[in-house]
């Protein structure tokens, strides 16, 4: 875009750039092939910070009172689960890209220096996502001390979260780590390996335990109405949410649900699964709002109503009157949980 913008006429070497010319009704499109890893993989060590006057409401006060702000760490993922459009197979033209920790740290202590920001947020789709990135981001952070002076938030993966041992998460929790968020998405083994996760609800179970154990706080994101799904597979996830949030009420951290009915996104690999059965592309992307206030009587459920949303089709076993009704009680409980405990919403 860059690119595009200080010189339009170099139109015809960039990938991914198609245009009209209406004076001579043809269409051009940019270079198919050639050198594109250099414009749709840049490395993100060279590019600026972002520019946050063009940023009003970031940094932001968060309620916990801190002034937060969000970061990009990383780019891509290397997994493949079957819901998401950043699975690895479906971007081939994007490099998966980590960015030295001690650019980070430059970036946080230059938000410190301007704004007074003293907690941030990972953006990601996958920060703490590969031994190798957690092990080199922690000796960075060790050594800057961050763990003393800021707190943040991150994704992070269960599969490879369970393969550290009690000292990794322990440098975590040392440095800062506030909360991991993790898609755990179902409490049922067998929709996990639908969704190719490459985990398991007793996995998801001892991850969590571990963080909350030391006083990192987990935010797990679920799925409901997968298709395939059955009931007893909702029940399954329900129940697992429940038992989790057991967990945190006897232990130092604090765990939250997030909760979406299933939704399918082009471009990520069930899509054209679902193509295939007969559902029509247009249909899948007609979204609507799901009523999470119970048509306004539950005015503290608003704030959850922006993020969801439904295409109205049924992809489960379980209806979907029945599905959004799971849904508002399970997010109507969250609500009431994080502010008895004082959590984060």
């Amino acid at each position: 875009m860059a690119a595009l913008l200080d010189d339009p006429e170099r139109r015809s070497g960039l990938p991914q750039v198609m245009w009209r010319d209406r004076l001579l009704n043809t269409t051009g499109v940019g270079i198919p092939q050639g050198d594109r890893h250099r414009w749709l993989s840049p490395d993100i060590d060279t590019l600026p910070f972002v520019d946050r006057s063009f940023l009003p409401q970031d940094p932001y006060r968060a309620e916990d009172g801190r002034l937060e702000a969000n970061l990009v760490c990383s780019r891509g993922c290397p997994y493949e689960c079957g819901f998401c459009g950043a699975a690895a197979s479906m971007n081939p033209d994007v490099r998966i890209r980590t960015r030295d920790p001690r650019n980070i740290i430059e970036e946080m202590d230059l938000l410190h220096a301007q704004y007074g920001t003293t907690a941030f947020r990972a953006v990601d789709d996958l920060f703490l996502g590969a031994r190798r990135v957690i092990h080199h981001a922690m000796d960075a952070f060790t050594a800057a001390r961050i763990g003393d002076r800021y707190t943040w938030d991150a994704t992070g993966r269960i599969n490879v979260l369970h393969r550290e041992d009690d000292h990794t998460l322990a440098t975590l929790a040392a440095n800062g780590l506030r909360e991991v968020a993790l898609g755990i998405e179902s409490g049922s083994e067998r929709i996990l390996r639908m969704m190719d996760k490459r985990i398991t609800p007793q996995m998801t179970h001892t991850v969590t335990r571990r963080l909350l154990e030391r006083g990192v706080n987990v935010k797990g994101y679920f799925i409901l109405g997968y298709p395939g799904e059955s009931r007893a597979d909702a029940k399954d996830t329900i129940a697992h949410i429940r038992t989790l949030w057991s967990l945190s009420d006897r232990l130092p951290g604090t765990f939250r649900a997030s909760v979406f009915t299933f939704r399918p996104y082009p471009g990520s690999p069930v899509w054209a699964d679902l193509v295939a059965q007969g559902y029509d592309p247009g249909q899948m992307q007609d979204y609507t709002d799901v009523d999470l206030t119970d048509h306004g009587a539950d005015e503290a459920m608003r704030g959850r109503d922006e993020f969801n949303f439904t295409t109205g089709l049924q992809f489960g076993e379980v209806p979907l009157p029945e599905l959004n009704g799971h849904l508002a009680d399970l997010s109507r409980e969250q609500f009431h949980r994080s502010h008895e405990q004082g959590a984060v919403a």
